[in-house]
């Protein structure tokens, strides 16, 4: 789920966990909290929070992150461009 988590943050607007969540609804919440850990230990991401009552948090995607983007883009255009033998293979899940 990194890949996906660092895709929709390429814009760099800072994101709450709860946005995060809503945009992979196919990844348990707890799987992405787990990602988004240990993406900030690794640099790709930063975590931000704000000392407020209740407290609140937002993730934002580092250089290092965006450096990993390309990669990401191209992953994503080979999937693209051999979707119909995964089509056929696995029928049309693609929303």
């Amino acid at each position: 789920w990194k890949s996906c988590i660092l895709d929709e943050l390429r814009m760099g607007t800072p994101m709450r966990p709860s946005e995060i969540h809503k945009c992979l609804p196919e990844a348990a919440s707890r799987v992405l909290d787990i990602q988004l850990k240990e993406m900030v230990e690794d640099g790709l991401i930063v975590k931000t929070i704000f000392p407020e009552l209740p407290p609140r948090s937002e993730y934002q995607i580092t250089e290092l992150g965006k450096s990993l983007l390309p990669i990401i883009d191209s992953m994503l255009k080979w999937g693209e461009e051999h979707y119909d033998l995964f089509e056929k293979k696995y029928g049309n899940k693609r929303e």
